[in-house]
């Protein structure tokens, strides 16, 4: 199966993917571990130091309709999420049954950065929740996953947290 990591411009981190986390950007950490489980491409507005396409979409929505129209099932990995395990990208591929895939919260959200789309003629939707929403989605329960799985960097905070988790990794 093959996994799109789509990195774009961030507003509140400027150039967040590049950022280094012990040594390795946060997208080579990302691409890294993802690249050993599925068949990886990056679709990115910025110039990366891994192997990408340049994404020419105006947003994530155009992306996902994109995509799911050229390859129908594909399972999207945030390109800012660097504390999933490669466990944690098993139990999502291993969940898939044809039907999308999708881990949810006790609150009843989800996690669309994570999960694995289908449909080759899929509409236009208003947001990702809805375009993994479909009577058959397979939902795995948020508490099988590694607990920082869907830890992602937006902020300077997040980026200083992210620092301090990846420290006490290596120690």
């Amino acid at each position: 199966m093959l996994a799109i990591i789509p990195v774009k411009l961030s507003q509140r981190l400027p150039l967040k993917h590049l950022l280094p986390l012990g040594g390795t950007s946060i997208i080579e950490l990302v691409y890294g571990k993802v690249s050993q489980v599925f068949e990886t491409m990056v679709y990115s507005k910025i110039d990366l130091p891994i192997p990408y396409t340049k994404d020419s979409s105006g947003n994530i929505m155009e992306l996902v309709y994109n995509l799911r129209k050229e390859y129908g099932t594909f399972a999207l990995i945030g390109g800012d999420m660097v504390f999933f395990t490669r466990g944690d990208l098993e139990l999502l591929r291993g969940s898939f049954n044809g039907s999308p895939v999708t881990p949810r919260n006790g609150d009843g959200s989800i996690e669309p950065m994570f999960s694995i789309y289908t449909g080759s003629n899929p509409s236009m939707t208003k947001n990702l929740r809805e375009a993994l929403l479909a009577p058959d989605t397979v939902f795995v329960d948020r508490e099988r996953f590694s607990k920082n799985a869907f830890f992602n960097i937006n902020t300077k905070e997040d980026y200083g947290l992210a620092k301090t988790m990846r420290q006490n990794q290596q120690e």
